[in-house]
């Protein structure tokens, strides 16, 4: 998992999604590695959060051309910078810039292998453009140095400064849809539109529908595995090879009983697929431990009927309950996937999943049965999928 030395920066290009426990049976709720115990509640529509559906009358309507290389360039003092520029060339041009010294050398997060630090022009008070840079740790005797460097991201953080198509901030969030359509990934107040690894971000404000910084990313994914890389040699430790990848929903992710399993920590996931930039759910039993243990997952659960397709948008609700009356935990997922955007930000339906219990005590899904939940419309609470599915004949070895 990222350290929480990365936090600051991964902040700054996405917003943490919102998310709200919710189960129907007495559940112990996991919490920065603590447990508490939830009270059963009586579900109603009125539980759940409001859909963030967009109530405006016109949704925008746009048909740009596809992404091009140059759409990731923009200009700075009569410089171009793209995904080749080299850092060491503009710092020789323009220099530092003031407050560099005093702002900790524009420092974001490191080790002792790399650097990950902020050039910010035309000073780091008022900025207006900066860069993110990625730099090995070098020595000239005992003066730490940067070595090899390269341009990680550029943010834009002043409406002077326009993308390719003439994107500013300030400017609406219709505006950004007419220029460059419907985006690749869409998360709480930001939209993102990707190509061949380069990712452009817009951050808009939800309450004014502004754009309010537009973030290009040049060289991120070869940035964090440089740096995490680091991470562990100077720590002499291994990442967790299950988890890594995913960001934990930790108010969806709970200590429970299941059975043939003892006292567990469920632990709900969403990871970004590398092959099409879908944000996708995943579900594991985790050791119920503070202690450092070899291995902490015990059990990786099938692929989640709301996967298939859609890019989640948040795990809204777990439930665990013995659905078909065999005797084990059944386990009731619902999601908000995302639909699409317009002028005013994201739409969201739900989707369920279920997890059957067998008798070998591993799960399993009946995607038939998935499916006609979702198709009926008996998805928007977990009483709605309880109470659909009791009604239904279900046996699962």
């Amino acid at each position: 998992m990222y350290k929480l030395s990365y936090g600051y920066f991964i902040i700054l290009i996405f917003l943490a999604l919102g998310v709200t426990a919710c189960s129907l049976s007495d559940i112990n709720t996991y919490n920065n590695g603590k447990t508490a115990t939830a009270k059963a509640k009586q579900e109603s529509t009125s539980y759940y959060p409001e859909k963030r559906t967009d109530k405006a009358k016109n949704v925008v309507s746009a048909d740009p051309k596809s992404l091009q290389d140059d759409d990731f360039e923009v200009s700075y003092r009569s410089h171009k910078i793209d995904k080749n520029t080299d850092i060491k060339e503009l710092i020789h041009k323009w220099g530092y810039s003031e407050g560099y010294d005093s702002f900790n050398r524009g420092y974001i997060s490191g080790n002792g292998i790399y650097r990950r630090w902020n050039l910010s022009y035309p000073n780091y008070e008022d900025s207006e453009i900066r860069f993110v840079v990625l730099s090995k740790i070098e020595f000239e005797g005992e003066e730490q140095v940067d070595g090899e460097s390269y341009l990680v991201a550029v943010s834009l953080e002043n409406p002077k400064f326009e993308t390719k198509r003439g994107l500013k901030i300030g400017d609406t969030l219709g505006e950004v849809l007419q220029l460059y359509g419907q985006p690749s990934i869409v998360k709480n107040g930001n939209v993102i539109y990707s190509k061949d690894g380069q990712h452009l971000s817009i951050n808009w404000d939800t309450k004014t529908e502004k754009v309010n910084n537009i973030f290009i990313e040049y060289n991120m994914e070869k940035s964090v595995k440089q740096q995490r890389s680091g991470d562990y040699v100077e720590e002499d430790a291994q990442p967790d090879p299950d988890l890594e990848p995913y960001t934990i929903q930790r108010e969806q992710s709970f200590t429970t009983t299941l059975n043939g399993w003892g006292e567990v920590k469920f632990i709900s996931t969403l990871k970004d697929e590398d092959t099409n930039d879908l944000i996708q759910a995943k579900f594991f039993l985790e050791v119920n431990s503070d202690k450092n243990v070899e291995n902490k997952i015990l059990y990786e659960f099938p692929e989640f009927y709301g996967n298939n397709g859609k890019m989640i948008d948040r795990i809204k609700a777990v439930s665990f309950k013995d659905l078909n009356q065999d005797g084990r935990t059944d386990i009731v997922i619902i999601a908000d996937y995302i639909t699409g955007v317009n002028a005013h930000g994201i739409e969201t339906l739900p989707v369920a999943g279920i997890y059957f219990q067998k008798k070998d005590n591993t799960y399993t899904t009946l995607p038939e049965l998935d499916k006609s939940i979702n198709q009926t419309g008996h998805n928007r609470t977990l009483q709605n999928v309880i109470q659909y599915v009791s009604k239904q004949r279900i046996n699962v070895q």
